[in-house]
């Protein structure tokens, strides 16, 4: 095939007139107002949160309020419906300046802002990682979430969603794993607390297991055993999908903002597959050992193959004056023989990206790009880069 072709637009702006915004934090796709077209909340560290609407063409898209005064905001958050009105209410938790997980009620009602309610206070700071699923086999969803700041490595949260979700806080708090983490050697503690979450089926039995950065978590009927699959990976972002063909789901991991943290060769993106015994260390696939912080990772059918391939966004590293250094960041495309063989693609360079998401955003079944960056002129900007792939 030939090099995917994609467009870059502007499809909004936000927080730029927010002294102390710092950036936008939270960027998460999903269809808010049931149209059927994929719409994206964008939220800054502190500042507006807010959720622009999809009416399924290039350009500019509608901008509505969810909240006009977030504080401490961090990335990460899902969208899930809670309330049962088949709309999806928005997830996440704060960064390192709280230690709280909210949820902010969707009414369907464009022009109104979102009731925000209080999940729970861990105690602890920065909530990275939310995601929603069923990783029991009871058929029922939880939230699970990673709390990195205990001091010991991270915590990772297992809370069913109760049947009244406005209860503050939900009950039935569970632990599914504490102190975890990887060595840091470029860090001042040694060690770096693991990110990263993921859903899948990883040892075939039917049952959703959990990832979280370089472990997988399986549910014993009473609790979760954890087994190591990969080390040497800091700050991951984690992705599940049967990337060789062979009817089993593998594991993908790029190292979210390992430059960030001191790692000073950039980070690794790699696929893992079991070599025999599933418990024991995992074979490692290296696609690409030099991103600068890829903090996007999906997986998708990117080039109409129907094959799994995979897109990483780059956030790029900056200096004190948040232009870029080292070199521009990149956007890559990885496309997939079907085989676990890849070829691979730049198909942006330039513009760095942060928690990116692929989404169908004109209903064409082709996958598109949609993401905000960290830093330089383009800050505030949220932009889609459509998929030129004729269908």
């Amino acid at each position: 095939m030939s090099k995917p072709s994609f467009t870059k637009k502007v499809i909004g702006m936000v927080n730029d007139d927010v002294p102390n915004a710092v950036f936008n934090a939270l960027s998460v796709v999903g269809d808010i107002n049931g149209d059927g077209f994929d719409d994206v909340v964008i939220g800054a560290v502190n500042g507006k949160l807010v959720w622009f609407e999809n009416k399924g063409e290039i350009g500019e898209w509608k901008m509505h309020i969810i909240d006009d005064q977030v504080t401490n905001l961090e990335c990460g958050g899902s969208l899930v419906d809670l309330t049962g009105n088949g709309l999806p209410d928005l997830i996440c938790g704060n960064n390192a300046g709280g230690d709280g997980v909210y949820w902010w009620e969707n009414t369907g009602r464009p022009d109104e802002k979102w009731t925000k309610r209080l999940i729970i206070k861990t105690g602890h700071t920065q909530i990275h990682d939310t995601i929603v699923g069923d990783i029991t086999g009871d058929g029922k969803k939880a939230l699970i979430f990673t709390n990195q700041r205990t001091g010991k490595g991270t915590r990772i949260y297992y809370i069913p969603i109760p049947e009244d979700p406005t209860v503050s806080p939900w009950p039935d708090v569970q632990i599914i794993a504490e102190g975890k983490s990887e060595p840091n050697p470029y860090s001042p503690a040694g060690f770096q607390p693991e990110e990263g979450l993921a859903i899948g089926d990883v040892d075939g039995d039917g049952v959703n297991e959990l990832i979280c950065g370089t472990h997988w978590y399986k549910y014993n009927g009473k609790g979760w055993d954890g087994y190591k699959f990969a080390s040497g990976y800091l700050t991951c972002k984690c992705a599940v999908g049967d990337v060789d063909g062979d009817g089993r789901n593998e594991i993908v991991l790029s190292e979210g903002d390992p430059v960030i943290y001191g790692k000073t060769q950039g980070g690794k993106l790699a696929w893992f597959k079991p070599k025999g015994d599933i418990t024991e260390m995992w074979e490692e696939h290296v696609l690409e050992d030099n991103l600068l912080d890829a903090h996007s990772l999906q997986l998708g059918d990117i080039c109409g193959n129907g094959k799994v391939d995979i897109f990483v966004g780059e956030i790029g590293v900056v200096d004190k004056q948040r232009e870029y250094k080292i070199r521009l960041p990149r956007l890559l495309v990885f496309e997939n023989d079907g085989k676990g063989n890849f070829t691979r693609y730049v198909i942006d360079e330039g513009t760095g990206t942060h928690e990116a998401m692929l989404a169908d955003t004109r209903k064409r079944g082709v996958l598109d790009i949609v993401g905000k960056p960290l830093h330089d002129a383009e800050i505030w900007n949220v932009h889609v880069w459509y998929n030129n792939l004729a269908k």
